[in-house]
């Protein structure tokens, strides 16, 4: 959801365009509603009346890359379900593709202190969702539990990805990480 540099959308519309590009770019701490106004076209009145305060426009940034996470792990969720280790190899790439795509965004989205948003225990609900599922279908490996399962991925995927994000030279890293997790997790199918 690369948000276009578009000037004629509503004043609104262009003030997000704006601080998402920013903050994608170069992380959230270089949206500044001088900036944001100065590429929107628009006076620093409008940013006020449409998000009050500089906090309430990365509210709404964040919001909208929660949008584009969802919609990206809907996409991801199409793998092929017969085969529970691709199914989680996939949601963790899809996880990782995103973080990359949105590097100053991601640790805004997923911080390492403070209280959980919405959007993080919606994301978390997902991931032990699909981690019951596979419990159920006795897929999990002997004495893993979906709530081990998840809060494990959860903490290595963020983890990574925040290593990633931050170096992108460390992005090696992801598969290794990811296959020996899949593997002490998920039960190999064919020996099931």
């Amino acid at each position: 959801m690369a948000m276009p540099r578009n000037k004629a959308g509503s004043v609104r519309e262009r003030l997000l365009a704006a601080a998402f590009e920013i903050a994608t770019r170069d992380g959230v701490d270089a949206v500044s509603t001088r900036a944001v106004c100065a590429d929107a076209g628009v006076q620093a009145p409008s940013l006020y009346h449409y998000f009050s305060d500089r906090a309430g426009l990365i509210r709404a940034v964040v919001d909208m890359a929660f949008e584009e996470y969802f919609h990206r792990k809907d996409a991801s969720a199409l793998t092929d379900a017969a085969d529970p280790r691709a199914r989680v190899a996939a949601g963790w790439d899809a996880h990782i593709a995103f973080a990359l795509a949105y590097p100053g965004l991601y640790p805004a989205m997923y911080p390492t202190s403070g209280p959980l948003s919405g959007q993080v225990q919606q994301s978390g609900a997902l991931l032990r969702a699909g981690f019951d599922e596979l419990e159920q279908a006795g897929a999990l490996q002997p004495g893993v539990t979906a709530e081990v399962a998840a809060d494990a991925l959860r903490a290595a995927l963020r983890g990574v990805a925040l290593a990633v994000v931050a170096d992108p030279g460390n992005e090696a890293i992801s598969p290794v990480v990811r296959d020996a997790l899949v593997q002490a997790l998920v039960a190999d199918r064919a020996h099931a």
